[in-house]
């Protein structure tokens, strides 16, 4: 399954960027930008998915100095695999290689950081320690590999509840802070107000954000080369049980926010979108948002902080969070470092991108932004920063796709009204399939 993914910064001067904007608060005086003009220059060649090239473009417009070749594929979105086969080619050829690679898939770097693919080169040796830091630990842990740094990430993805303010006030519900009070509301919902809907669970990355948030151990590293997959397990089928009745009655749609007919059913001036558990990227860019392009008129949507399980630590999952990845085979490593560090940490490659910078200093002008966009309900941008750190670390990245999985185990035969509880073992089958073509040792316990 395949979705539109147009949603989906001389050392001194940066640092003094990442102090100012670190310094800056979301509610006060907008962070400004104080990158400086680039020494950079020469030749490199950046593949980026769609949604980059805006910010690809930017520094093209704003470097003349370095010629950049832009080539755009698919990011390996939903789980390809298309950079494997390529860099394999690359290597046999001894040549091909791009300098600086964008993937949507956070778990690439994995396999791009070692044999026999051997791509990523270390960025520990090549960027500024202090401009390192900007980034949060949970992120750089993930762009860790055989103790390099193999990867930045461009953005977090982390999920937070939107809800529809007007609607929530017009029907008399609370704003939900756990996920059994969010599904009462939804078997209130199909009652009293049938049509409208609290979520979606039809999507490629579904699993992450209902499975992940409550914990569910089917994608957990849990010792060198080993993967925990165990969809038996409390954590799995207690969201799978509290979602089975939702999906029943209509409360929770079976498909994707990205099918053609998505919009027309339940945006508009007359949406029916009550609630909606999704990632920061949803949001990003207020009027020319995603949720915008629904249609929901300006005013009725913000969000709130993640659903916690009962009294549970609230922890929540993520959609995305794709790293840069710099070539180890690159002949202008100046260049590449100079593209990657613009694109993330500065405010004129931030204001391309259109979503939630990993690095911490670009978030605070990010947020600044979001909380004075009108088209919001209320300022979303305190959510979405608390929500930053309370990704659940159980989820590892691997070197197999996972989205697959979802799509073809779960998503395909929930449209046939099986339940979500009776799909669970097949999705963990898959998994492990994954897990073991991939060279995992595969434990359930």
């Amino acid at each position: 399954m395949k979705f539109n993914r147009r949603w989906l910064g001389a050392l001194p001067a940066v640092v003094a960027l990442a102090v100012a904007l670190a310094a800056s608060s979301t509610s006060g005086a907008a962070p400004k930008s104080g990158a400086a003009a680039s020494a950079a220059s020469g030749s490199i060649e950046v593949w980026v998915d769609a949604p980059r090239e805006p910010v690809t473009d930017a520094y093209i417009k704003s470097h003349p100095n370095v010629k950049v070749k832009k080539v755009i594929y698919d990011g390996d979105g939903n789980g390809a695999t298309d950079l494997q086969t390529k860099i394999q080619l690359w290597n046999r050829t001894g040549s091909g290689w791009p300098d600086v690679v964008f993937s949507e898939q956070a778990n690439d770097p994995v396999w791009m950081g070692q044999a026999p693919f051997d791509f990523a080169a270390d960025l520990n040796k090549v960027f500024p320690k202090d401009l390192i830091k900007g980034w949060p630990a949970p992120s750089l842990a993930q762009c860790t590999v055989a103790g390099h740094l193999v990867c930045l990430q461009d953005n977090l993805a982390q999920e937070v509840l939107y809800y529809n303010k007007k609607l929530m006030d017009r029907f008399g519900y609370k704003v939900p802070k756990t996920w059994q009070q969010w599904a009462a509301i939804g078997k209130k919902v199909a009652k009293q107000h049938p049509g409208y809907i609290i979520g979606t669970v039809g999507d490629s990355y579904g699993h992450w954000l209902y499975l992940w948030a409550n914990k569910c151990p089917i994608e957990q590293v849990v010792g060198p080369k080993t993967v925990k997959i165990a969809p038996d397990d409390v954590h799995c089928t207690q969201m799978a049980k509290l979602l089975d009745p939702l999906l029943k009655n209509g409360s929770l749609e079976k498909g994707t926010v990205f099918a053609p007919g998505f919009a027309k059913k339940y945006g508009g001036a007359d949406d029916k979108i009550l609630m909606m558990p999704g990632p920061t990227w949803y949001a990003a860019g207020g009027k020319t948002s995603f949720l915008a392009s629904l249609g929901i008129p300006a005013g009725e949507i913000t969000d709130a902080l993640p659903l916690r399980w009962n009294r549970d630590p609230l922890t929540t999952g993520q959609v995305g969070g794709g790293p840069w990845i710099i070539s180890k085979h690159t002949k202008n490593m100046d260049a590449a470092v100079d593209f990657v560090k613009w694109a993330t940490t500065t405010n004129e490659g931030r204001n391309a991108a259109q979503n939630y910078p990993a690095y911490k200093p670009a978030a605070n002008f990010q947020l600044y932004k979001m909380d004075h966009d009108k088209w919001f309900a209320a300022p979303p941008a305190p959510a979405q920063k608390a929500a930053a750190n309370l990704i659940w670390k159980g989820w590892s990245m691997v070197t197999y796709p996972d989205q697959p999985s979802w799509s073809n185990e779960v998503v395909a035969n929930l449209a046939k009204g099986k339940s979500l509880l009776s799909l669970l073992p097949g999705l963990g089958k898959s998994l492990s399939n994954n897990a073991k073509a991939a060279g995992y040792k595969v434990v359930t316990k």
